[in-house]
């Protein structure tokens, strides 16, 4: 009599990042993420170990979207989409009306379509490019679902104005910055 396949299911986890199971992590496979007070071990899919390896650190928030399996009585844990988020303070400080606003807002397509085409490292670039510049405080990153231009990924939106840039690479971040945050009108699209 023939087994059937165990079913897989979807996940989408947020948590903290604790490090790799293996020991060397220029060939890791597999993270342990802090969910809730549990920790998880999350094996990576070789697209996004290539992508993670040097940029991740322990201590860093992210979430991981794959799928997961039943193998006997353990539940297996695979990530074919991991993305960095903004680190919470353990107590944050409640904002005050003197707290301005995000200056910009930057639309991310998490898509598998964008992310195949470099989206997640021009997402890596993009919150690089706001540390490097104390930018965290005048532009908000939002990411988002199929923004309907997957031809011409990856893609962001720059708001206010929706200014829509295609094909972004990670080198263009900071000409894109430049571009909204000086005084002069932006103009959308491509950026040399």
């Amino acid at each position: 009599m023939p087994t059937t396949p165990h079913p897989t299911w979807m996940f989408n986890l947020e948590g903290r990042f604790l490090g790799f199971v293996e020991a060397d992590s220029a060939s890791a496979k597999t993270i342990r993420l802090e969910v809730e007070g549990e920790v998880l071990t999350i094996q990576l899919c070789k697209e996004v170990r290539r992508a993670l390896r040097s940029h991740l650190q322990p201590g860093k928030h992210l979430c991981c979207i794959g799928r997961s399996k039943l193998n006997g009585n353990t539940i297996q844990l695979k990530a074919y989409q991991v993305f960095p988020l903004p680190t919470l303070s353990p107590n944050p400080s409640p904002l005050s009306v003197a707290d301005p606003a995000p200056k910009l807002k930057i639309q991310l397509c998490r898509k598998s379509g964008c992310q195949k085409r470099g989206g997640q490292q021009l997402a890596l670039a993009l919150e690089q490019a706001l540390r490097d510049r104390n930018l965290q405080a005048q532009v908000e990153i939002q990411y988002t679902g199929c923004q309907k231009h997957c031809a011409q990924a990856p893609t962001l939106t720059v708001s206010p104005g929706h200014h829509r840039y295609s094909q972004v690479q990670p080198s263009c971040v900071m000409a894109i910055l430049d571009r909204h945050l000086a005084p002069a009108k932006p103009n959308s699209g491509q950026v040399e």
